[in-house]
């Protein structure tokens, strides 16, 4: 008989193996923050627009500003999904080939910041974990050798689940976090990580701390304004309208109904970045008689990530939030006020 030798089974190569769970987790977790506040991180790639416009005289805020949040979106969701394919093992050469032209040009956008000093945080990890620009560029040149890695030892990749189940694992997990980023897109963040999260005392937090320094620094009272209404006291809803100008037909009757039978102890006042011409005219025009006053839109962002909403506090302290298609009727908030 002629002896058979059966080929030797290589060996797990166990830095593939760390690299491969240490990456997906890590692109996972930094993919999940960024649509759970899709909003927020379409705004940070406004500024890297406006920056880029400033450094290169090329209108980059022009041609891509207006689609920032579905440029987020798409970052995204392809980033999530791509971890969900390293760790599963699916089509690991796309795979590969894609973390690694991701994490360069990711790497050349935190250099450049860092360089140049002109983006403050990164925004990887959205509000959750602030990292300085050379703290992030550091983060990225360790990902850079950890994915070139895996991209060299790109054929050795082998699937963890039955190869039946990939396609429908991998496909899936892609669908839910592009479900995910739309929900989160119409309505608010299922984590608040700002400072104007419910339950926050506004009243305290605009105090002085241990330090000295107030928790919010930017944001400024409306008793303080032309409207004259103390949202620190009492039971207040608190309207935020970022640009009053673009609100749609369907955003101004939601507001309506809500300022319908509202209970007669809770205060209303408005905040919005629009100029007072636009909120005289506005009034006029849709005959809802209700005082904005201005707020920088920066602020308004924080406050409420959507392009109309509300805010109930008591007290100062932050109670609900409500984009605007959640907005209640005003009938439904009196039940609510009473039983509170």
């Amino acid at each position: 008989m002629k002896n058979v030798v059966q080929p030797l089974r290589a060996k797990a190569d166990p830095f593939l193996a760390f690299s491969r769970i240490f990456v997906g987790v890590l692109f996972t977790l930094s993919g999940l923050i960024k649509v759970n506040d899709i909003r927020g991180f379409g705004y940070k790639l406004e500024e890297y627009f406006e920056v880029f416009h400033k450094h290169s005289g090329l209108p980059f805020h022009e041609i891509f500003g207006p689609w920032s949040t579905a440029l987020a979106g798409g970052i995204a969701v392809f980033e999530t999904a791509l971890a969900v394919f390293l760790l599963l093992g699916y089509a690991r050469r796309f795979t590969a080939w894609s973390l690694l032209l991701m994490i360069v040009f990711f790497t050349f956008l935190t250099g450049y910041s860092a360089l140049t000093k002109a983006v403050s945080d990164c925004g990887c990890f959205g509000d959750v974990i602030k990292f300085t620009p050379w703290q992030s560029f550091a983060k990225d040149v360790v990902l850079l050798g950890l994915i070139g890695y895996i991209f060299l030892r790109r054929e050795e990749l082998r699937p963890w689940v039955r190869s039946s189940l990939l396609p429908i694992l991998a496909w899936g997990g892609a669908a839910v976090v592009a479900g995910l980023t739309v929900y989160f897109y119409l309505y608010l963040p299922a984590i608040d990580f700002l400072p104007y999260k419910v339950g926050t005392n506004l009243r305290a937090a605009l105090e002085p701390g241990p330090t000295g320094v107030p928790l919010i620094t930017d944001y400024v009272s409306t008793q303080y304004s032309d409207c004259k209404v103390n949202e620190l006291e009492g039971r207040v809803l608190l309207i935020v309208a970022p640009r009053l100008e673009t609100l749609e037909k369907e955003q101004v009757e939601r507001l309506r109904r809500l300022l319908e039978g509202l209970p007669e102890q809770v205060k209303v006042v408005g905040l919005t970045a629009s100029p007072r011409a636009v909120r005289d005219r506005w009034s006029q025009e849709t005959g809802i008689s209700l005082c904005f006053t201005a707020q920088d839109q920066t602020v308004l962002k924080a406050v409420l990530r959507s392009s109309l909403g509300a805010l109930y506090l008591e007290d100062g302290v932050i109670r609900r939030k409500w984009p605007w298609r959640s907005l209640p009727m005003g009938s439904q908030l009196r039940t609510w006020v009473a039983s509170s």
